[in-house]
């Protein structure tokens, strides 16, 4: 995997890696939180085999890009936005992951001119839009964080610090107590060699700069987007499983019930890391928004 750098015009370093077909149809994928652009090695042979080419950036902080103080979601569109430019693409797919599928929902408001497809795959939606939104998460530690990042943010950026130590120091105690937390469909994922490797390895890469942007990258989930859902111009596909006890298909509902061309693909039985498994579902969807026969 060959990491590329831009500098965008802030003077920021934005980093990045490709995957799949490097002449296929380009899409920009954004990674779950933490995260970061290795993620992109779970489409890579689909991606290669389908004819499209993976575009992964390190969001701020992450990786190997620069961090963004204040950042907000409509930051994501830009950011991309300008790294096409650079790469001489204009139109492009967007998919997201998880922490990743918001950033790539608020493409549909702010580029829709440069997509030809979005999907978000077990994605949050708009809290400002979902009064009460954290008390569906599964987690009580999940549903307090989401209160410590607005009233003590500190104490929210310690769960993160924790989170990278632990990661780094003790993987395979790490990656157990994570798996404890899922479901069945999950675990099943989680027990792939391949999963657990590029998993483990993505998230260590998300700390490469310290917790200060998976911090940030997690808080900007909680406020407002800055629209509303329902000015959404183009069709976004949202995919959510049913088990998922991350990110809860309530959120995936809510999405469809307010973006007036959202499409929801529920998935019975699966949980979070569906994506992995359901590459043909996913570049199916793809052929079939771009007539691609």
């Amino acid at each position: 995997m060959k990491t590329e750098h831009h500098t965008l015009a802030d003077g920021r370093t934005l980093a990045y890696s490709e995957f799949g077909d490097p002449e296929g149809i380009p899409v920009f994928h954004a990674h779950g939180g933490p995260g970061s652009r290795i993620e992109g090695r779970i489409f890579d042979k689909a991606a290669q085999a389908r004819g499209y080419r993976f575009i992964v950036t390190d969001r701020p902080g992450m990786g190997e890009s620069t961090y963004l103080e204040g950042r907000r979601l409509l930051d994501y569109p830009q950011d991309i936005a300008e790294l096409a430019d650079a790469l001489g693409i204009e139109r492009f797919g967007v998919t997201g992951w998880s922490g990743g599928g918001a950033h790539t929902t608020v493409c549909a408001y702010a580029i829709p001119e440069r997509l030809l497809f979005n999907m978000s795959f077990a994605g949050y939606t708009d809290f400002a839009e979902m009064p009460g939104a954290e008390s569906y998460l599964r987690s009580k530690m999940d549903q307090t964080s989401v209160r410590l990042s607005k009233s003590h943010p500190r104490m929210f950026q310690f769960f993160f610090d924790l989170m990278g130590i632990s990661g780094k120091v003790m993987p395979e105690t790490f990656y157990r107590a994570m798996t404890k937390e899922l479901c069945e469909a999950d675990r099943e994922i989680a027990a792939d060699p391949e999963f657990k490797e590029i998993y483990l390895e993505e998230q260590q890469e998300a700390f490469r700069q310290g917790s200060q942007g998976v911090t940030t990258d997690a808080a900007v989930h909680y406020v407002d987007w800055g629209f509303r859902l329902k000015e959404i111009p183009c069709r976004v596909h949202v995919f959510h499983g049913t088990e998922d006890f991350l990110v809860p298909v309530e959120y995936g509902r809510n999405l469809a019930e307010h973006i007036p061309g959202c499409t929801l693909h529920i998935l019975e039985g699966e949980g979070h890391f569906f994506p992995f498994k359901y590459t043909d579902l996913i570049f199916d969807t793809a052929d079939e928004e771009i007539g691609k026969g």
